[in-house]
């Protein structure tokens, strides 16, 4: 996807930003960024998963716009792998 910070400039650059969590206890266990300035954004991340940040906690948060971190918090679409047929 194009981040709303590149929309907005009108450059090219598109990321990719996941987050793990446990469906159970809504921890978000990890995260993959791949992209411009993913460095600075996992950085802090790091921080937030260290101290067991939920994924409410992440919904919760308000996104500082415009920046490709905005993604982070305001990411709802969710994917659940289906059993094999």
């Amino acid at each position: 996807f194009r981040p709303m910070k590149h929309t907005l400039s009108g450059r090219d650059e598109q990321s990719l930003m996941k987050l793990i969590v446990d469906p159970v206890s809504d921890k978000v266990l990890g995260c993959h960024i791949v992209g411009p300035d993913s460095g600075e954004m996992i950085q802090c991340l790091g921080v937030a998963i260290k101290m067991g940040a939920s994924k409410a906690q992440f919904d919760a948060t308000m996104a500082v716009h415009p920046t490709a971190a905005e993604e982070l918090v305001t990411m709802r679409e969710k994917w659940v792998p289906k059993a094999a047929e």
